[in-house]
């Protein structure tokens, strides 16, 4: 493998509770009422649907984009509460110093990524490509997200390992003919394995030992 494309959320960082809780305030000050049950279904997939479901059941499609701003404000407001996978800097500054090169494919949006890079105290210019959910049509689980990476770095899929932790990620990776290790940081190893991850691991520092063998 030449190329190793990170997902953000549950790789880097764990932000869901962050921004679960940041868009449950934004929807409640806009008057609609969810719970973060009604997010499960969206993890990987773009915080922007804890946002438009909800206001489309409220039929209040509306305010879509004034909630989601206030969503992404409260979540600005709150990042320190954020956890940062400890194993996530050392393994890509190692990766890195190997020569391989790397890359970020995540559904969040470009704002919160960006932030949650900061936050993490991991500079964006050690990935060759940083792909946000603003950047492709198609979400994960298509495989447009990973396709569009690997024509951007120069890449055959098939020389690509996609370092994931949702069920949406997984799919996507492997639908595009990329190799799939994933962390069981959301999702447990059979529900990861049955969604076709290659290697399932509960610390994403194991990917070393991977990659050597």
């Amino acid at each position: 493998m030449k190329y190793i494309i990170f997902d953000m959320d549950g790789v880097i960082v764990n932000s869901e509770p962050v921004i679960m809780k940041a868009a449950l305030d934004a929807l409640k000050t806009g008057g609609i009422e969810a719970s973060e049950e009604d997010f499960i279904p969206y993890i990987g997939a773009g915080e922007e649907h804890f946002i438009i479901e909800p206001c489309k059941r409220a039929n209040k499609a509306e305010l879509t984009e004034k909630i989601m701003d206030d969503m992404f404000r409260n979540f600005e407001q709150n990042i320190k509460e954020m956890k940062v996978f400890p194993s996530a800097k050392p393994l890509i500054e190692k990766l890195k110093n190997l020569g391989y090169t790397l890359a970020l494919v995540s559904s969040a949006a470009e704002r919160k990524l960006m932030a949650s890079l900061k936050a993490a105290e991991i500079d964006p210019s050690v990935f060759t490509v940083i792909l946000s959910g603003n950047d492709v049509t198609e979400k994960k689980p298509s495989p447009a997200p990973y396709l569009l990476a690997a024509d951007k770095l120069g890449a055959d899929p098939a020389e690509c390992l996609v370092i994931e932790d949702a069920l949406s990620g997984v799919k996507s990776a492997k639908a595009a003919g990329m190799q799939c290790a994933a962390v069981t940081t959301s999702f447990s190893e059979e529900k990861l394995k049955s969604a076709g991850a290659d290697y399932v691991t509960g610390d994403i520092i194991d990917i070393l030992s991977l990659l050597n063998g």
